[in-house]
């Protein structure tokens, strides 16, 4: 109010009466001030050209606008360094900023300027609704500075955050216009100066920023209020669903009252929370993989899990159908959150095996992909548990040991829960405090190790199978201290989790195994050991039987082409397995050598001797 009214004072009020100006008054500096100081466009174009007139009469035109101009610079320059004119704008959720010689209020953005040669005003329109810069992000990973722009638009506030390098090109200003700011070819230059000046007039600290969830140091996102999240707009649904809603007390009593009926479902929860655990233990990432019969409740127990964290619907569980890339972006997203995902089957369509699904899924990382500049895309890379359910497993016999032991497997075929349809309309109604409150009881990280530890040691004892050791005692981990300090009831026993150690045997077995029963499947392919019957169809090799003085021992002699066909077609590779079957007994080799000689039908032939029976009686061949 008092600058609006010093305002009509000074215009009703000139420091000069025109006709009594001479040559020296006219070029004082208290006239220039007062001519550039108006508000109003037409009175100070009419004030200005008088003067002009005037000065014309004086003979001091050309004196006039050359000393005229230098101060209208000079002024210039001053308001850019005061930063004297502010942003004034009805209802702003945003404090004042200095805009310089920018006028900036409720009818949008612009300034006046004045001709070099005539010095005429014009008024130079930057944005036709109010727009400001509010802050400055620089992502701690890639170093990248963005700007948060507010924007008066359809009568409400919003905002758009950008790349700084977006409000300083024309071309890619213009991009904006898409998001709904009004920015065309006419004034993208002016509202980049604008944008620009303001920035630099406020000094803006910058704030750390972070474009996923997870760990930073011993801050977890979302839950700290130190770095502000500057997500895509592809994630912006997923991270409005990691919410808290309803009541925490009636869900911790009624996940309990679910977890107490079902061993599986309290695995999954653990499994769920556990997590957060697997970047502090220093693990790799890994599935939890839940499969059975259809409609016995899978889906509904990995709804449960993500109610721990926000929100148990569509956002947070995700599917197998998108791209490779787009599920890289989706772990990177989650970094150290669960990983939810559902119907395990969707995937066959877009990876040629589970055993790629699960590399993928449990590299912990991104391909390295390049930018439209030539420039390296930051790598995506994620640690943290992925929740998986199907209705098969996602091992075969021939998955590697690699694949194996990147993998829990939960075979489930009772009802996980009894009314699923109640189960999930309480848990959307329900939702988000568990894994909040999670992250507050694994502060003291020396008491974290020495629990962790005391499962290792224990699991150890119960298993000679310890290549998933770490996997069980981080989830036995997270399941003993929410057990205690959330749910009020009895952890996991170590006798319990027996149920869910791999007991099969090494891979050379099951690989052994697999070709023996293709084998015997078509042994009309081989030449009995005496060459009298000839195979019916194609010829594989021979069968030989031969004798260790205790018992009988029957061979597959292939022929090696086929043999490496039966391992390629079931994505085998012969040379990174032959060397342990022939060191578990199961291939016989010859000085060192893995083909042999031996003659089928009269015909000396290089074969692989592989064992097939042991008998337990005496036979003669």
């Amino acid at each position: 109010m008092e600058e609006n009214l010093r305002q009509e004072i000074l215009e009703e009020c000139p420091p000069y009466k025109i006709e009594e100006l001479n040559k020296n008054t006219i070029i004082n500096e208290e006239i220039f001030r007062y001519i550039l100081e108006l508000k109003e466009p037409i009175r100070k174009e009419t004030e200005l050209a008088k003067l002009q007139i005037k000065a014309k009469e004086l003979k001091v035109q050309q004196e006039f606008k050359k000393i005229f101009k230098a101060y209208q610079q000079e002024y210039i320059q001053n308001l850019k360094n005061k930063g004297s004119n502010k942003t004034n704008f009805t209802d702003c959720p945003y404090p004042q900023l200095n805009c310089g010689q920018w006028i900036a209020d409720d009818t949008g953005i612009h300034k006046i300027e004045y001709s070099a040669q005539t010095l005429q005003p014009s008024k130079i329109k930057a944005c036709s609704h109010p727009i400001i810069p509010v802050e400055r992000l620089i992502n701690i990973d890639t170093n990248i500075e963005k700007i948060k722009i507010a924007f008066y638009k359809d009568k409400k506030w919003q905002y758009v955050i950008v790349e700084k390098n977006t409000i300083a090109s024309k071309n890619k200003i213009m991009q904006l216009a898409n998001l709904g700011i009004e920015v065309n070819e006419n004034n993208a230059k002016d509202l980049i100066t604008f944008l620009a000046d303001t920035i630099e007039l406020n000094n803006i600290e910058p704030k750390a920023s972070i474009s996923h969830l997870g760990w930073i140091d011993n801050e977890f996102v979302p839950y700290s209020d130190k770095y502000c999240l500057d997500i895509d707009k592809e994630f912006k649904q997923k991270l409005e669903s990691i919410s808290e809603s309803g009541d925490y007390e009636k869900w911790k009593d009624y996940i309990k009252n679910l977890r107490k009926n079902n061993l599986t479902l309290r695995f999954m929860i653990a499994s769920s929370f556990a997590s957060v655990l697997v970047r502090i233990f220093k693990l790799n990432t890994f599935i939890v993989h839940l499969w059975g019969k259809s409609g016995n409740g899978k889906t509904v127990a990995e709804m449960i899990c993500a109610s721990i964290w926000g929100k148990p619907d569509n956002n947070m569980i995700s599917n197998l159908s998108n791209t490779a890339i787009a599920n890289e972006r989706l772990c990177n997203f989650y970094k150290n959150m669960p990983i939810l995902l559902d119907e395990l089957q969707i995937a066959k369509t877009k990876y040629k095996t589970f055993d790629e699904l699960i590399y993928v899924l449990t590299e912990g990382k991104g391909k390295e992909r390049g930018t439209v500049d030539n420039g390296i895309r930051e790598q995506t890379s994620w640690q943290t548990i992925i929740l998986l359910n199907g209705e098969e497993p996602i091992t075969s016999d021939t998955s590697k040991e690699g694949v194996k032991n990147r993998v829990i497997e939960i075979n489930e075929d009772n009802y996980i829960v009894e009314d699923g349809n109640a189960v999930v309309s309480f848990i959307q109604e329900n939702y988000g405090f568990a894994g909040k409150e999670f992250i507050e009881l694994i502060k003291d990280r020396e008491e974290l190790k020495k629990i962790q530890q005391h499962f290792v040691k224990k699991i150890n004892e119960i298993t000679e199978y310890k290549k998933q050791i770490n996997a069980f005692s981080v989830i036995l981990t997270a399941d003993y201290i929410v057990s205690k300090k959330i749910f009020n009831d009895e952890p996991i026993s170590i006798e319990e989790t027996k149920k869910y150690i791999r007991e099969d045997t090494d891979e050379t077995k099951r690989y052994i195994d697999l070709i023996i029963d293709i084998a015997n499947t078509n042994i009309n392919n081989f030449y009995d050991m005496n060459d009298i019957y000839p195979p019916s169809g194609q010829v594989w090799g021979k069968i030989e039987k031969t004798t260790d003085g205790r018992g009988a021992i029957m061979y597959y002699d292939f022929i090696p082409t086929k043999l490496y066909q039966i391992l390629e077609d079931n994505d085998i590779n012969w040379n990174s397995v032959k060397k342990k079957m022939a060191d578990n007994g199961y291939i016989i080799t010859k000085n060192g050598k893995y083909q042999i000689n031996t003659r089928i039908n009269g015909t000396q032939q290089k074969i692989i001797k592989i064992k097939n029976i042991y008998f337990d009686t005496p036979d003669t061949p």
